[in-house]
């Protein structure tokens, strides 16, 4: 794909000058803070315009920490956390693309007719492509090919994610709103050999880790996670405990004793201080880039 210029990316005929913009795409409430909350709330402490927009509400999200719902859903209390993360890390403009949660994979929530993960690629890219085109962002960000963990609603919302940018760009696309060319497309992801440095640390700390109690030596036994030399930005945390404060607002999702918040305070900022991105369209300047808006500023 051409690379977009500067001029593409922040003026047209109507407004000559666009200030920066930042869109994330989530699966589900939660993800949004787990992956990419440092780089959310960095954002909007700049001032940039930054616009989050989840794929789904998180229906088929269970009561995974076990507390007390006081009569309500768990669909109905997710979305109560999603407001409460989202006013700690100071996002203010967010929608849903309107899809249901697929559940995880192989089961009954995937076959639900209003399912993300059954959704047409080209039907939802076009929703997703209206909103770029709204919202007119120089930086996209999603989940990564695998979909991180290989959920299939992470996997749709990367192939949703690289349609819509494509979409939104094309002058004959059937999109509403005028053409919008994204500057870049990264995906947040894991370089494996922070999975691995921080699997054995947590071994030798605390003779466990979520990856399991054995010792691994290669990165080539991850089965997920992405090459180090594919990472190509790695966005500073500056306020780590506002991220895990946004976190610690899902808390069906995530119980007070999860490895999130009990691992020792040098594996936290290794593992989470800070948040990595591999560039998927667009042009980087510096290996790694510490800001997506590289080579994009005034």
């Amino acid at each position: 794909m051409r690379q977009a210029t500067v001029s593409e990316t922040t003026a047209t005929e109507d407004s000559p000058v666009i200030e920066l913009g930042l869109l994330v795409v989530a699966p589900h409430p939660d993800d949004e803070c787990i992956s990419t909350g440092g780089t959310l709330a960095r954002y909007v402490d700049e001032g940039l315009r930054v616009k989050l927009v989840h794929c789904t509400r998180g229906e088929a999200g269970d009561n995974l920490a076990g507390i007390d719902l006081d009569g309500r859903t768990v669909p109905e209390l997710r979305l109560e956390e999603l407001a409460a993360g989202l006013a700690v890390l100071g996002v203010t403009d967010h929608e849903f693309l309107g899809y249901r949660d697929s559940g995880m994979l192989d089961t009954d929530d995937n076959e639900h007719p209003d399912s993300f993960h059954r959704a047409d690629l080209d039907e939802a890219a076009s929703r997703l492509a209206a909103i770029i085109r709204d919202f007119r962002p120089q930086v996209v960000t999603s989940d990564d090919e695998r979909g991180g963990y290989g959920h299939p609603d992470h996997v749709k919302a990367n192939r949703v994610t690289a349609r819509a940018v494509e979409l939104a760009a094309d002058p004959d696309a059937d999109v509403a709103g005028q053409p919008w060319r994204v500057a870049k497309r990264y995906v947040h992801t894991l370089p494996k050999g922070r999975l691995l440095e921080a699997h054995n640390l947590l071994l030798e700390l605390m003779g466990g880790s979520p990856w399991g109690a054995e010792p691994i030596t290669n990165v080539s036994d991850l089965d997920f996670g992405t090459p180090d030399d594919e990472i190509t930005a790695l966005v500073p945390v500056a306020d780590l405990d506002r991220k895990m404060a946004a976190l610690r607002q899902h808390r069906t999702q995530v119980a007070d004793d999860s490895f999130f918040f009990n691992i020792p305070a040098q594996v936290t900022q290794r593992f989470f201080g800070t948040e990595p991105f591999a560039l998927r369209e667009g042009e980087a300047h510096g290996t790694p880039e510490d800001d997506l808006f590289a080579g994009l500023r005034p």
